[in-house]
């Protein structure tokens, strides 16, 4: 293993263990091959089974860029317009009262339907999770739950960036009334298929037959960092997730899918979708807040970043609670990164900038701040006591933030930590009131370099 990839894979394990991730997988393609590609940690824990490149995995809203593909290839055959009414094929609200509201505003969340999260309960039912129940079971449920969003648009299309899953299930069902066929019978033949993702699937007795018997458990974290335990939930399958998210596939099935995609629409000398498709799918329509730079935008079912090292990145990301998966691509460098864990963690997105970093030459332990920040909490993690031990000081982690709990004499108080200085251990206290309080100091020994105390308004804490 060369030196950048020896990198990659301690930053990996690393990360698994910092947050008890169970397995995880990655490709990575440059110039059309594979040049680095492993499975870690146990696709299924409890047979202490390993995870593969091959371990069909939940890869959540990448599924997104499929369907947008779909939709894209139905616009090719002139049987749909990306500037059709939506009305024109769904005949319900809110899209009855609002012809404005185009294809091309589904597909790039820009639609101005704020999110109900009708295809999410059959979800959050599988979990166990009964904490908001609806009525979505039927199609006319489902259709009705969505058109109760009329009274709710308060933006016109193009305007305002509204993550909606529910958007891409009804492309999902706009996709079967024109072929006339199911979602999955569509996805299979148009782009499965030619594309060699032969054991890809949304459907889960296709998954359980698996030939090669490679696929996930799927885990939730519940408890304490102290105490860690795991929900293991089956894995979710229904209707309404597959057009937005229920795609399972391998790692090194992804490799496929980006070859076309870097080839301009081209896998093995077959055209699967023209490269002005391709570029359509690409271009920017609205500012979106999920992204890695200053400034992000949302594409068709694509995320696109002009400002990550000089180069443009075009990715997504995807979570069904019992997996999370990233995808990312330099179209300039010829490189895609793919990389999925069956559990809730997130640190495909992490793993994935890493990778993508390192293959443009940098050192990500330099730049990416989330490498940075597990570094510096691990500096600081644990309990402190103030002078004479009178009061307590405790730093944890969770939700990808430090937060600092402290007892003085006006009481006991919660905050994130905002960091100031990573070198020199300084914070600012995350809060909605200004206050001349708000800096946090961690003290190093001279000799040591390890934090001995911390510094916080009138008191100093020591370390346990």
């Amino acid at each position: 293993m060369n030196d950048q990839f020896e990198q990659l894979h301690k930053i990996i394990a690393k990360l698994m263990r910092k947050l008890k991730v169970p397995g995880l997988a990655i490709s990575i393609l440059h110039n059309g091959k594979i040049v680095y590609e492993k499975g870690f940690g146990a696709r299924n824990l409890e047979e202490n089974l390993p995870m593969t490149p091959n371990s069909l995995i939940g890869i959540g809203s990448i599924s997104k860029s499929f369907t947008a593909l779909l939709i894209l290839k139905l616009c090719e055959k002139g049987l749909l317009k990306l500037d059709d009414p939506v009305n024109k094929y769904l005949d319900s609200e809110p899209f009855l009262s609002n012809p404005d509201i185009h294809i091309i505003h589904l597909l790039s969340h820009s639609s101005g339907i704020p999110s109900v999260d009708a295809q999410w309960l059959p979800i959050a039912i599988t979990y166990g999770n009964y904490q908001r129940i609806y009525p979505i079971s039927s199609l006319d449920d489902y259709m009705f739950h969505i058109s109760e969003t009329k009274n709710e648009i308060f933006f016109k299309p193009g305007e305002k960036f509204f993550y909606n899953n529910d958007m891409f299930t009804l492309l999902g069902m706009i996709i079967e009334k024109i072929t006339g066929k199911s979602f999955e019978e569509v996805l299979s033949e148009d782009i499965l298929k030619p594309l060699e993702m032969t054991r890809a699937t949304v459907n889960r007795e296709q998954l359980e037959k698996d030939p090669l018997q490679d696929y996930i458990t799927g885990y939730i974290h519940k408890g304490s960092e102290e105490k860690l335990e795991f929900d293991k939930p089956k894995l979710p399958f229904s209707k309404y997730l597959q057009a937005p998210g229920g795609i399972y596939t391998s790692m090194h099935e992804m490799v496929n899918y980006a070859t076309c995609l870097l080839q301009k629409g081209v896998f093995k000398n077959n055209q699967i979708i023209k490269s002005d498709s391709i570029e359509l799918l690409w271009t920017p329509r609205i500012k979106s807040p999920y992204g890695y730079g200053k400034d992000p935008k949302y594409c068709l079912g694509w995320i696109r970043e002009e400002d990550f090292l000089n180069h443009t990145l075009i990715h997504h990301g995807g979570g069904l609670g019992v997996s999370t998966s990233f995808f990312g691509l330099i179209p300039e460098l010829n490189i895609a990164v793919s990389v999925a864990e069956n559990d809730d963690s997130g640190i495909c997105g992490i793993i994935g900038i890493c990778a993508l970093t390192i293959m443009v030459g940098k050192d990500p332990e330099k730049i990416n701040e989330r490498i940075k920040l597990l570094e510096v909490y691990e500096k600081i993690a644990g309990s402190y006591k103030s002078s004479l031990g009178l009061y307590k000081l405790d730093i944890s982690f969770k939700n990808w933030s430090i937060h600092l709990k402290v007892e003085t004499d006006d009481g006991v108080f919660n905050f994130p930590l905002i960091i100031e200085d990573f070198d020199e251990l300084t914070f600012q206290l995350f809060s909605t009131i200004p206050s001349s309080l708000q800096k946090v100091k961690f003290h190093r020994d001279s000799k040591t370099g390890k934090v001995e105390y911390v510094t916080y308004d009138r008191y100093l804490y020591h370390r346990l």
